[in-house]
């Protein structure tokens, strides 16, 4: 009877020790920061391991303190990068963009929540079985509008013809890893899907509401503004800003692309520009109220009850009530990975330009997300993994130990 006893407790004891380091790992106390220090040359002198062990190309950072830059970090394998070089970045488009829809919102000109169809002229929705007057800008932004696209833009090469946005819409052709049609595939407003076409339909609304292209619209709305003088959609418009080269995973360099998908995926930016824009996100700006950077950065759509995407740019905080930490990613394309973090709370931030990794961007960026919030994500739950089975190892061996240990001393007490 005692021996069922002691196998029960030494069980429980077991399980106990397994169920606390679960919850630590899931819960994220007991995960360490990829740095102990809190200090910005901290994070960055960690940070420079990763990148050392993982091939890159060229690689920027700028770390943001209570909304001024704090640190700069740059690293080349060819000509020198520095704040004002300029790197294709991939999704982050959509974040600017955001801005620009929303400063039309402001002006009166859109409306959050009228049908697409209202500003469309030159290209509409194709019919579905779903009710194409419930895709409204607002749901465009938020990923939420119905459209199942899945696109993931790679651009045209110097060889390809460049399709008009009409065309693109109809079948984009540089959508190698989808139909690249812009079709309403489930109920509008009921889920979140990711949409490349979503923000191309927005590019075309602004450029039919404003009788601009959408480059000259972004340039006098939002860069200029911001004093953003190194940012285009359109490199031929700024043909002598500095450019990075775009390495592929190899190593080896490939030329730019050219993108009918401006405000998907075609911005050219440096991490100053970008440190203005995040500070207008947790300043006053001569672009957008407060109330609409409020507006924008409330989620509009959930994934299991967490806040995951708001008016442009996508919800770090894990439903955190001590952190609203927005921004966006953009990876792909053989081979480019940008993030962008910032804390509308504390007015910290993270920008990470790279091209030659698909991914080290955004690993370094949760690193970031961790360390200054403590939201952990996959990346930092994976560093961590060998840690935790060693603490908890350890822990078994304890609980062992300490079980032999009064066993031999009630059976000693015993005789």
């Amino acid at each position: 009877m005692k021996k069922l006893k002691y196998i029960a407790l030494l069980s429980f004891a077991l399980l106990s020790w397994t169920a606390f380091i679960g919850y630590g790992f899931i819960d994220g106390f007991l995960l360490k920061p990829i740095t102990s220090e809190n200090t910005s040359e901290a994070f960055i002198e960690a940070a420079k391991e990763k990148i050392e062990q993982e091939s890159v190309g060229n690689f920027a950072m700028t770390l943001i303190e209570d909304g001024n830059v704090s640190k700069d970090f740059f690293y080349s394998i060819d000509k020198p990068v520095n704040a004002q070089s300029l790197f294709p970045v991939a999704s982050i488009s959509k974040w600017i963009t955001s801005f620009g829809v929303l400063k039309l919102v402001e002006q009166g000109i859109l409306d959050l929540d009228l049908p697409i169809d209202t500003y469309l002229t030159r290209w509409q929705l194709p019919k579905s079985e779903f009710d194409n007057q419930m895709v409204t800008i607002r749901r465009l932004l938020s990923h939420s509008s119905g459209l199942v696209d899945d696109l993931g833009y790679e651009g045209f090469t110097a060889n390809d013809t460049v399709q008009t946005i009409e065309e693109s819409l109809i079948k984009a052709a540089d959508a190698p890893y989808s139909d690249g049609i812009a079709i309403v595939g489930y109920e509008p407003g009921s889920q979140y899907m990711y949409s490349g076409a979503a923000y191309t339909i927005l590019q075309l609304i602004i450029e039919e509401v404003t009788g601009q292209s959408f480059q000259d619209y972004m340039t006098q709305a939002i860069f200029e503004p911001l004093g953003m003088e190194n940012s285009t959609f359109v490199l031929s418009e700024k043909p002598n800003l500095s450019l990075v080269d775009v390495y592929k995973e190899d190593k080896t360099k490939r030329p730019f692309n050219t993108f009918t998908a401006l405000a998907a995926a075609s911005l050219f930016t440096c991490t100053a520009d970008l440190s203005k824009f995040l500070n207008a996100n947790v300043s006053n700006n001569k672009v957008l109220s407060r109330e609409s950077i409020t507006k924008m950065s409330t989620p509009e759509t959930f994934i299991n009850g967490m806040g995951i995407y708001g008016l442009g740019p996508h919800i770090y905080s894990q439903n955190d009530p001590n952190s609203n930490i927005i921004g966006h990613d953009g990876s792909g394309n053989n081979a480019i990975n940008t993030a962008a973090r910032i804390d509308l709370n504390s007015k910290d931030g993270i920008i990470i330009l790279e091209t030659g990794n698909y991914n080290i961007a955004s690993s370094i960026a949760d690193e970031w997300l961790f360390w200054k919030a403590g939201i952990a994500d996959y990346v930092v739950m994976q560093r961590n993994k060998s840690y935790l089975l060693t603490l908890l190892g350890i822990g078994y061996v304890v609980i062992l130990g300490l079980f032999v240990v009064v066993i031999w001393r009630r059976r000693r007490n015993t005789y």
